[in-house]
């Protein structure tokens, strides 16, 4: 069987948002490598589910919304379906979108604080970046930017784990379940911003578009697809909680975002690391830019029978 990554991989770029990347910096930073298991288990959970997607698209020939909406389940519970379907993504998918591309300015400014470029400007740059992709780009091009900038985040932040040298002890220790005292509402910061809804619509579409003739070959690739990109993933959220844990647990520093950390370990670990972060909150800002929309678009349209 030959290893296609694709689908898999626009989840992962999904779910590695600011959103993450901030959870897993304050859950690093405030509790050191505690909670890593948090992560563990979100990822396993994460593939357990999307695969679960995937197999729904590739099997049936449908997409999460449209299995959901199918005339068998009856008028009532189709237009509530729809009724709920479309607020809920109308809505999250703005919330969504909105700190997406604040958080991938941040990065930038974290980067270049000292150029004095407003942040009202990186954000509007930003977003007809991935306007333009999402409304001139071919389906196989966004996936290839998004490989690309999941590979690009996974080096960045395993560079920066490098720079900052884990405790090798204590991350073992943080695979044992245990919260923290005031530690529970990070644990589930860390679970929900991994296992995130709108990458189960995307996925089925994604994969039902990608293997479209539901061979059990196609369901194999896409289960190796799946556990690759999606374990990928939650290793860099690991890495960025092991960064903030190496260098900013119990130093005193109170940062409250993946941007203050870069800026905050510069003078211990120098520019490098500053770059390392700020390069992989970018990254992360700019692919769920993408993903977020693009996962809206697929339900929206089978919602609407398209």
């Amino acid at each position: 069987m030959k290893l296609s990554i694709g689908p898999g991989a626009l989840v992962a770029a999904g779910f590695i948002g600011p959103g993450t990347v901030t959870a897993c910096t304050l859950a690093g930073a405030d509790f050191g490598y505690a909670l890593i298991w948090a992560l563990v288990f979100a990822t396993l959970a994460t593939i357990i589910l999307q695969e679960m997607a995937a197999r729904l698209g590739i099997v049936s020939g449908k997409g999460l919304a449209a299995a959901m909406t199918a005339p068998e389940n009856g008028p009532i519970v189709k237009w509530s379906i729809i009724l709920l379907g479309v607020s809920a993504l109308a809505v999250g998918n703005s919330a969504y979108e909105a700190g997406n591309l604040a958080g991938g300015a941040l990065g930038l400014e974290a980067l270049f604080h000292s150029t004095g470029v407003s942040h009202r400007l990186i954000v509007l740059v930003l977003s007809a970046t991935a306007a333009g992709f999402l409304l001139f780009g071919h389906y196989k091009h966004i996936e290839k930017l998004l490989i690309g900038l999941v590979l690009m985040m996974s080096v960045a932040f395993a560079g920066s784990v490098l720079l900052t040298r884990p405790d090798l002890s204590g991350w073992i220790s943080g695979l044992k379940p245990a919260i923290p005292d005031g530690g529970l509402l990070t644990a589930i910061a860390l679970i929900g911003t991994t296992i995130v809804p709108y990458n189960l619509f995307l996925h089925a579409s994604t994969v039902r578009d990608k293997w479209p003739n539901g061979s059990a070959e196609a369901l194999r690739a896409a289960r190796a697809d799946t556990a690759i990109s999606i374990g990928l993933g939650g290793f860099v959220s690991i890495l960025i909680l092991s960064t903030a844990a190496a260098s900013l647990f119990g130093s005193g520093i109170a940062v409250s975002s993946a941007a203050d950390m870069a800026i905050s370990i510069e003078p211990a670990y120098g520019p490098l690391a500053k770059y390392l972060v700020g390069i992989g909150l970018f990254g992360a800002g700019l692919s769920s830019s993408i993903t977020a929309p693009l996962a809206t678009a697929y339900a929206l349209s089978e919602f609407g029978g398209f």
